[in-house]
């Protein structure tokens, strides 16, 4: 396999994921908050810079985008290496994509927002339920069948 086909493999898997997951994430924090696309990266700088970016500058709109896709990156890359060594992955990727797509979810929500500097809210089920689905086929489902089909392309 050659490095360079395995990092276009993981960019163009997180390229999808991260884009996907930004259209409905917009989508969504439109529908529940009344967000505009700028707050949506603006609130996801706040996860790192702290309440003060949400009203923050376009770097903020621009650091906002940058660590979401620097998430989807790392997903990406965390499932690419993971696919040849668990063969669960390989034996049903739709269903390993969409229980990838949950556990991103799981530990976005569940360790990685709580020990952020996002500011905190009430838990909303519907949108957690909402958040698990979109994360379950826009951002896991893609990847593994991105990476499936990258290593399938190998045989």
């Amino acid at each position: 396999m050659s490095e360079k086909t395995s990092v276009s493999t993981i960019l163009r898997s997180g390229i999808v994921a991260g884009t996907l997951d930004a259209i409905a994430g917009v989508i969504v924090y439109y529908i529940w908050f009344g967000f505009n696309p700028f707050q949506v990266l603006q609130y996801i700088a706040s996860g790192v810079h702290g309440p003060t970016a949400i009203n923050g500058s376009i770097a903020m709109i621009f650091a906002g985008m940058g660590y979401h896709y620097f998430i989807a990156f790392v997903v990406a890359a965390i499932y690419f290496f993971a696919y040849p060594k668990f063969s669960v992955l390989r034996n049903d990727k739709a269903i390993s994509g969409l229980l990838f797509g949950l556990g991103i979810w799981l530990v976005m929500n569940l360790l990685v927002l709580p020990n952020s500097n996002i500011p905190k809210g009430p838990f909303d089920l519907g949108l957690a339920v909402v958040g698990i689905f979109w994360h379950m086929i826009l951002v896991g489902l893609p990847i593994a069948l991105i990476t499936s089909n990258h290593y399938n392309s190998k045989i």
